[in-house]
């Protein structure tokens, strides 16, 4: 087959799929703006997926706020000052960590998610603003906000697709020349968490569009663009989530303590990333 034929194919493929991704978004519970995604339910969530969820939060609950916010915060270091940047906010859904950050500094800050309520729930919390424009829509079949963004931010986004090149695309039609994708996404490159994945996803309803990064894929995305950070979360962290299943009590003790040795070394640089089960990116347009 073709290559360009191949990713045409591809293209088709995702966006029939998030078609259905809209809808089951469009499902879901109230939850309010800023928190994290896992937080929500669907209607037509599966028993095994409330449990794997029930599970995450329980697990992800032994690292603080406070301590996550590290992240958050590194991620804001990358992008750096906003007075003079167009940003788009990829899946916004209804605020992901820096939504409020970019959208109250950015000069044009335009929010994209696939479920229109969701959008709507977003444009309430943040309010109505001339520099603020909010869509509902894939970013596979059209470039939104006329394109030209410095920064497009995507707080786990771009393990929804399971074709790198249709997506890389998207994100270079989408870019400013040397314009930057700040990116945060789950990892599948510790081989016991694909362990669990792999018996999980039988079950897992939302399955279709659900790929965390394996070390090829993730191989894939980086080669479309230069790599200015990447930096694997919860390597040491992982193991404050263990606590969580097992010892709430011990997991609040440690969970921070683990969490922060991941950032013993530094924050920037390039880090090995298969004992992680997250990772931070910060990716370039190439010229």
């Amino acid at each position: 087959m073709h290559p360009g034929q191949r990713a045409d194919d591809e293209r088709a493929e995702m966006l029939a799929t998030n078609a259905a991704q809209a809808q089951y978004y469009d499902q879901r519970a109230s939850v309010s703006a800023g928190e994290e995604a896992y937080a929500s339910q669907s209607v037509g969530d599966g028993r095994a997926t409330r449990l794997w969820r029930a599970a995450r939060a329980r697990a992800g609950a032994s690292v603080s706020g406070d301590a996550r916010a590290r992240v958050h915060a590194m991620q804001a270091s990358w992008i750096g000052p906003l007075d003079d940047l167009k940003v788009l906010d990829l899946g916004c859904a209804r605020g992901s960590p820096l939504t409020w950050h970019l959208a109250k500094g950015a000069s044009e800050f335009h929010a994209l998610d696939l479920s229109p309520r969701q959008v709507d729930a977003l444009k309430g919390w943040l309010g109505d603003a001339p520099r603020r424009h909010f869509h509902a829509g894939d970013v596979l079949a059209q470039v939104w906000g006329g394109g030209g963004f410095d920064v497009i931010y995507a707080h786990s986004v771009l393990h929804h697709f399971p074709h790198i090149a249709p997506l890389a695309d998207a994100l270079e039609a989408h870019l400013a020349p040397g314009g930057r994708v700040v990116a945060y996404d789950p990892l599948d490159t510790w081989l016991p968490g694909r362990a669990m994945r792999a018996a999980y996803r039988p079950f897992q309803t939302d399955a279709d569009w659900e790929f965390p990064f394996t070390a090829q894929r993730l191989a894939e995305l980086e080669r479309r663009f230069e790599v200015l950070d990447r930096v694997g979360v919860f390597g040491w962290g992982k193991w404050a989530w263990a606590l969580g299943l097992a010892s709430p009590a011990l997991a609040r003790r440690w969970g921070d303590t683990l969490f922060f040795k991941d950032f013993a070394g530094g924050e920037r640089g390039v880090q090995p990333i298969r004992g992680c089960l997250h990772v931070a990116l910060h990716l370039q347009r190439k010229s």
